[in-house]
């Protein structure tokens, strides 16, 4: 073999590898695009979904109690799709219908003040929960001895809360 044939296979081989590359490189740019439209996707559908599992407890929510109706959703604030190391923060909103015995003593426990101003921001697939004419009440005592920021009208035995988790 002489020199230029040499030459001329090396390169020949030198562009195959180079081109092999560049299309493996352009398959995982799109690829990571499709996976980002899929994440996406996916976090869309979990924020739109009302969920009604009984994932709230005391310990979330100070004298949620034992109750008999829950409709929740979670939001992803930041976005939830990057590949960055770190947390993500999920907020979450519930709207609670209380058992009478549960909103009773959670009425005498904390001192709840009337809501003056602007009544608090209902999710959007959360609105159809809250009946017209809720009186919501505050207590800074309760949000202090819990995670969450609770809204409480005593007379409907509903409470609205927001919470979040890193």
């Amino acid at each position: 073999m002489t020199r230029r044939s040499w030459l001329l296979a090396a390169s020949t081989a030198l562009g195959v590898v180079l081109l092999a590359a560049c299309g493996g490189a352009f398959r995982l740019a799109r690829s990571a695009d499709t996976g980002e439209r899929d994440c996406a996707a996916r976090v869309a559908a979990e924020e739109a979904t009302i969920r009604t599992d009984r994932r709230w407890t005391d310990r979330d929510v100070p004298g949620i109690g034992v109750y008999p109706e829950i409709h929740w959703q979670v939001d992803y604030p930041s976005f939830a799709c990057s590949r960055a190391p770190g947390p993500t923060d999920l907020r979450y909103q519930g709207v609670v219908r209380l058992a009478p015995a549960d909103a009773r003593a959670l009425a005498t426990t904390y001192a709840w003040t009337p809501v003056t101003g602007a009544a608090p921001e209902v999710w959007p697939g959360l609105t159809g929960h809250v009946p017209d004419g809720v009186r919501w009440r505050r207590s800074a005592d309760h949000d202090a001895a819990g995670g969450a920021e609770v809204w409480f009208d005593p007379e409907r035995s509903l409470l609205l809360f927001t919470a979040v988790d890193t």
